[in-house]
């Protein structure tokens, strides 16, 4: 009998306990425990979510033109024309040298290099100059070029180079007649719109 009063005083203390403890725990209103903690925030982890992709039969799309500046195109440089690249003069007479004229340029230089690497130069208004053969000192290869120049003599462009080859002097016989101005030195600067002189 005292066995089973004791456990009924035992279950009673453990009933009361749990029931004091119910009511404190909702005198304070503590979640219940499957709850989660409000000072805990869900953290999600970002996942690369792939760009949908177009379909294969879909047409690519175009691409955006390009916006640049369009630069000017240079003004094609002038060509010489005569004595042709590589041709071969006498040792006495005139040689005309000529070439096309060039746009935006009022004026042009013409140099000569002689077979000794000396230059001769020469500037005119003209797309022609002429020059006696005696007066280019030596036989052998030359070059020639012209430079265009603009109203501040600066160069507009300059031409390729043409070679030509003076041949050797050599001594009329005593019966021919022979042009006096062959023999003679100096240059002539003439208009491009003359006619040739004849030698």
């Amino acid at each position: 009998m005292k066995n089973n009063q004791k456990l009924s005083r035992r279950d009673f203390l453990k009933l009361s306990l749990t029931a004091i403890w119910g009511a404190i725990l909702a005198a304070c209103k503590f979640p219940p425990e499957d709850e989660l903690d409000p000072t805990t925030t869900p953290t999600s982890t970002p996942t690369d979510t792939p760009e949908p992709k177009p379909p294969a039969d879909a047409p690519a799309p175009e691409p955006e033109p390009a916006t640049e500046t369009p630069t000017p195109t240079p003004e094609p440089c002038f060509s010489l024309l005569e004595p042709v690249d590589k041709a071969e003069l006498g040792s006495a007479g005139r040689v005309a040298f000529v070439w096309e004229e060039q746009k935006g340029a009022t004026s042009y230089k013409l140099v000569i290099t002689l077979p000794n690497g000396l230059v001769e130069e020469y500037e005119t208004e003209f797309t022609r100059f002429e020059k006696y053969l005696a007066s280019l000192p030596m036989a052998g290869e030359y070059h020639w070029q012209v430079s265009a120049l603009n109203d501040a003599l600066e160069e507009v462009c300059v031409s390729e180079i043409f070679t030509f080859t003076k041949a050797a002097f050599t001594e009329p016989e005593k019966n021919e007649d022979t042009d006096n101005a062959d023999n003679g030195g100096g240059s002539v600067t003439v208009d491009s719109t003359a006619s040739d002189v004849g030698e």
